[in-house]
């Protein structure tokens, strides 16, 4: 079991879809029609500008708490 937790860890976590290098968090832009939404954009060192994704902001997460 030790070898699979160490084979997984050198794996990407958020793999570039196309060369499958790690990718970085590059932007983070306000949703256009949804205020509790923003929209992150990745980039790989390698292919440039590959992703984006929607998710919650993370401040409205704190605040409900």
């Amino acid at each position: 079991m030790r070898i699979q937790t160490s084979v997984l860890a050198l794996e990407p976590r958020n793999p570039c879809p196309i060369c499958g290098v790690e990718t970085a968090l590059a932007e983070v832009e306000p949703h256009p029609l949804h205020a509790k939404f923003e929209i992150h954009g990745f980039v790989c060192e390698r292919c440039g500008p590959i992703k984006s994704l929607v998710v919650l902001r993370s401040s409205h997460l704190r605040a409900g708490h």
